[in-house]
């Protein structure tokens, strides 16, 4: 059965969707064996000559705004924006432990093509924490923060890997987290997911004129531990429903 997905916005230049978790944006030649992958499904009743492209990439277990646009002036407009670091993304996610009230964690990372490593950098800022009567490794209770994330430049598992550099990994990471708390932290939420969200994303429109801002609720399962937890902080900040907004024209 094809996984599911949301259709935020769509007109002639471009189309904003979520992506859910453990689904392709298209196919690789390292996951050629994957039987769906997100360009695929959006393209499933367009003819070939209207095909959509992904303007980005969020990798694979990451669930959450992708850009798409067909080929040619508005594809690569858009392009252009994201290169050279015009748009703003903000990501959500769970992480291991209590972060700092802020930070910036400013760590060189390879590329997915290139071994040598290349600036990266990832701004963040706690939104809440918690402490659990539970004892998860070799602690008596179990710490974990919200966090929102603004990414900087666009590396290859970027923060993922700047949260297991800070040894605060994120939730549900099995390549790189803690798998005994993503265990237990599956064991309220129900899934087993890698709990960050690309939740929100800024970009100016491909006619020139506009900006327009994308939000996409994080994932139902989420919802077990936002609400039934007793965070110490504020997480209403973390988007729980779809909104667009158009910002004004030039």
């Amino acid at each position: 059965m094809a996984p599911s997905f949301r259709i935020l916005y769509e007109d002639e230049s471009i189309c904003a969707s979520v992506k859910p978790n453990r689904l392709l944006v298209h196919r690789t030649d390292i996951d050629y064996h994957e039987p769906f992958n997100l360009r695929d499904l959006i393209n499933k009743t367009r003819p070939k000559e209207a095909w959509l492209q992904p303007v980005h990439r969020l990798d694979k277990p990451t669930s959450g705004i992708v850009l798409f646009a067909g080929q040619g002036d508005a594809l690569n407009a858009l392009k252009f924006e994201f290169v050279h670091r015009r748009t703003t993304k903000r990501y959500w996610a769970v992480v291991r432990g209590w972060t700092d009230d802020e930070g910036t964690v400013d760590k060189p990372l390879p590329t997915a093509h290139n071994p040598v490593p290349k600036e990266a950098l990832t701004r963040y800022t706690t939104l809440a924490r918690i402490e659990l009567p539970h004892a998860v490794g070799p602690y008596e209770t179990a710490r974990y923060s919200l966090v929102e994330c603004q990414p900087e430049t666009g590396r290859f598992h970027q923060i993922r890997l700047h949260f297991r550099h800070l040894r605060h990994p994120i939730v549900g990471d099995y390549r790189y987290g803690d798998k005994k708390h993503n265990r237990f932290v599956a064991s309220f939420t129900g899934t087993d997911t890698l709990m960050l969200h690309a939740g929100r994303l800024d970009v100016k429109h491909p006619d020139g004129e506009r900006t327009m801002a994308f939000e996409a609720g994080v994932p139902e399962s989420w919802n077990a531990i936002l609400d039934g937890w007793a965070w110490e902080g504020d997480v209403t900040g973390v988007p729980r429903e779809d909104r667009v907004l158009e910002g004004s024209r030039d």
